[in-house]
């Protein structure tokens, strides 16, 4: 009987320690500010060894970078040395909350939770927001415990389930911000998805930039942590943005490649000597927020369009910026971030919205054919602050749209002719490696159509020249 007693009240102990390690424990959230908490109340990132895959993705994003981020680094240090180092620690509460609420922000040495910058544990153990979303208004508990997702959270630590990690508000209480004194917004990607259509159709921030790659929408299947059950609600940790030279390039350039189309319109018959209006649509088609957001006076976006003759020579026709210029009460701009009172101009793209540019393509004297071409590049910074951190700073296209010019219509059937052609005979060389066709070598599939579309180039082209004559 003693025995059983001992017995029920051990299990009754296990029971309860599990109990303590799925539910979250009681007590205070507390803002990210000075001194609220110490680091020790928040696991270093290399701890959560049971992440292995949300570990790495981590370890490549901008936020594992936040305060090492040497673009970050050297506009910090201008903030500073204009607001008589005042500047500096509202930047930095957004960019080492932990560091921040630890007291550890401009430390010669950090523990390895405030060095994560934003690391896991801070955005896990964060509750909600105080007031609108923006200027670092999360909320965090410092109970230890990990918020997320999961309903039925699987941990050796203290798991809760958290319906915020799901929201938009989650991330908005970062990618908002205010000028610390008149209010101005100087950066609103938290905002302009609020007001947009993805909001309004349910689609959070996590959904594009946590799913398993650029330009799906919403969570993935797999496992969260090692040897833990099967899921289908994760986000990945990758926090995919634009940042090609810092963050994960191969993720950077496909999320922006994700973010516009472009398409070309006007008249494919132009004689030559003769003008034409070409009209060159760009559509925001896959962000949620403007393009582009964010710190959106120092990231450049632009649209170039090219005149390309059959020569392979290249006319620029037009140029157009999309982004944001600040200005003061004095009339002047652009102005930096913290003289800034008011946006004086806002030239980028809404969430599905669209932009056109229309320009004249000339066709010139004996031309047959012709090209006009649109591309939507991109750099996170301008040249000249890339080089002042010494980084690279590629550029990214974007998006591009192509519109095929002819002198004559014959000129055009014959084109698309020989392209039919062409792709008549990829076909047939592709059919020529499968097993059904194995009976001709694949060498003579291709010499073979490599005839055929000769022998239809030269009767398109003749049939072309008597149609002109």
């Amino acid at each position: 009987m003693h025995v059983a007693r001992k017995t029920v009240l051990s299990l009754a102990l296990i029971a309860a320690a599990f109990a303590l390690a799925a539910a979250p424990a009681f007590g205070a959230s507390v803002p990210v500010e000075k001194g609220v908490a110490k680091p020790t109340q928040f696991a270093a990132a290399k701890t959560c060894a049971c992440h292995t895959t949300f570990q790495q993705e981590w370890s490549q994003s901008m936020h594992a970078k936040a305060l090492v981020d040497p673009i970050y680094r050297v506009k910090v240090a201008e903030a500073d040395a204009a607001s008589d180092g005042k500047l500096g620690p509202f930047c930095d509460t957004c960019h080492g909350p932990v560091a921040t609420m630890g007291g550890e922000i401009g430390a010669p040495t950090m523990s390895e939770s405030s060095a994560d910058a934003i690391g896991c544990s801070f955005c896990h153990q964060i509750t909600g927001n105080h007031g609108e979303p923006g200027n670092t208004s999360q909320l965090v508990e410092t109970d230890g415990v990990r918020r997320a997702q999961l309903k039925d959270p699987k941990a050796p630590h203290p798991a809760a389930y958290s319906e915020f990690h799901t929201k938009a508000e989650l991330c908005g209480g970062c990618h908002n911000v205010n000028h610390p004194i008149n209010g101005l917004h100087l950066e609103s990607t938290y905002s302009e998805w609020k007001k947009g259509p993805y909001a309004a159709a349910g689609t959070q921030c996590q959904d594009c930039h946590m799913s398993e790659t650029p330009g799906t929408i919403g969570p993935s299947k797999g496992v969260a942590g090692n040897g833990g059950p099967q899921r289908d609600n994760l986000y990945h940790m990758s926090f995919a943005g634009g940042q090609v030279a810092l963050g994960n390039p191969e993720l950077a350039t496909a999320r922006l490649k994700s973010a516009a189309i472009i398409t070309v319109d006007g008249a494919q018959i132009v004689e030559p000597g003769k003008d034409a209006s070409v009209t060159v649509t760009v559509t925001n088609s896959g962000a949620g927020h403007y393009l582009p957001t964010g710190l959106t006076e120092v990231r450049k976006m632009w649209l170039e369009i090219y005149a390309t003759g059959a020569d392979g020579k290249r006319v620029k026709l037009g140029e157009r910026h999309f982004g944001t210029i600040l200005g003061d009460d004095k009339g002047k701009a652009p102005v930096e971030l913290w003289e800034a009172t008011k946006i004086k101009s806002d030239d980028r793209i809404p969430p599905k919205g669209s932009v056109t540019e229309s320009v004249t393509f000339s066709m010139p004297e004996g031309a047959e054919q012709g090209s006009v071409q649109a591309v939507l590049c991109y750099q996170s910074v301008p040249d000249e602050l890339a080089a002042k951190a010494k980084v690279d700073n590629p550029t990214t296209e974007m998006a591009a749209g192509n519109l095929d010019v002819y002198a004559s219509q014959s000129l055009k059937a014959a084109a698309e002719a020989k392209k039919a052609a062409e792709e008549k005979a990829a076909a047939a060389a592709a059919a020529a490696n499968t097993p059904a066709k194995r009976g001709m070598s694949p060498m003579l599939w291709a010499a073979l159509g490599a005839a055929v579309v000769a022998l239809l180039a030269v009767v398109a082209l003749l049939f072309a020249r008597n149609g002109d004559s």
